[in-house]
């Protein structure tokens, strides 16, 4: 992984900001076209404010969800409602939104559904739980192995959390790795020393640790105190 330390969140979200913003130029000038997939929470939403503001080619610009709650978009817990409201606003208003539930019905229905418009992305940006969980990655979940499993060539995945509410919809460890450039966002001390016995050692108790000793796809890290 390659750390980025900041004193101030606002510097952070800043400068991610700016490094996504280039790499969806980059794609776009290669490809004509760039995916995006951002994590929800409360967390990323300076982020999110901060990347509606950068001047790039929206209308090529698709925009998805790393992980999402199987529940209805209007829902305070939609991630995808965090997305409509804090980032595609402005000029990011003109990128195409790919959410990964519809109504929140029945989760193997929206999985199915998610799948037939998956693109994989040029550009994913992950957060971190303290229980080092990443997307709906959980530690424990029951499904843990499919999630985490090196070759599934599967990009999605229903989750069933073992704590947290609210089934979910997450990308796969193998899609996140098959993306062309991943970021981490987080903040504070505790993270801080959840990020670093993660990236001590592999282990599926700390699921972050499969991408933080990555060597194929390594992790860029946006950390402020």
């Amino acid at each position: 992984m390659k750390l980025h330390a900041f004193a101030a969140a606002a510097d952070a979200s800043a400068a991610l900001a700016q490094a996504v913003a280039a790499d969806l130029a980059a794609a776009i000038a290669a490809r004509g076209q760039a995916v995006l997939a951002v994590s929800g929470g409360r967390s990323p939403v300076p982020f999110l404010q901060a990347l509606a503001a950068q001047d790039i080619a929206w209308q090529q610009v698709s925009v998805t969800l790393v992980d999402e709650r199987v529940v209805a978009p209007e829902h305070a817990d939609s991630n995808a409602g965090l997305v409509r409201e804090h980032l595609l606003q402005g000029k990011a208003a003109a990128a195409r939104f790919l959410p990964l539930v519809q109504t929140g019905a029945d989760a193997q229905a929206e999985l199915a559904a998610a799948a037939v418009l998956w693109r994989t992305p040029d550009v994913a940006v992950l957060g971190m739980g303290e229980d080092g969980h990443t997307a709906s990655l959980f530690p424990a979940a029951s499904n843990l192995a499919e999630g985490l499993a090196a070759a599934n060539p599967a990009a999605l995945l229903v989750v069933v959390p073992p704590a947290a509410p609210h089934t979910r919809i997450s990308m796969t460890l193998a899609e996140l790795q098959r993306s062309g450039k991943l970021y981490l966002a987080i903040a504070g001390d505790s993270k801080r020393r959840v990020l670093d016995n993660a990236a001590a050692t592999v282990s599926d108790t700390l699921p972050i640790s499969h991408l933080l000793t990555a060597t194929a796809r390594p992790l860029d890290v946006y950390w402020s105190a």
